[in-house]
């Protein structure tokens, strides 16, 4: 199945529009979160925020199934 990790954040919107090929939607959304934890490393080297940014996981008709929001991958224990 064909999921799209569209970027949200705070004041803009960048579609995916190449998707990628996983198996589930749980799938989906491990690698979410291991792509936002990725980001969330480069935005805090950069002294960028964090908050307000989200991948929205898409299936190919365009629902959204999923959101995973960068400041729930940090660990704050």
């Amino acid at each position: 199945m064909r999921f799209f990790f569209h970027l949200r954040d705070v004041d803009t919107y960048e579609e995916d529009l190449e998707g990628i090929e996983l198996p589930s939607l749980a799938q989906a959304i491990v690698e979410a979160r291991r792509s936002a934890r990725e980001m969330v490393a480069e935005l805090v080297l950069n002294d960028d925020v964090v908050d307000g940014r989200a991948f929205e996981i898409a299936g190919g008709d365009g629902s959204t199934l999923a959101t995973v929001a960068f400041k729930d991958v940090v660990r704050m224990e």
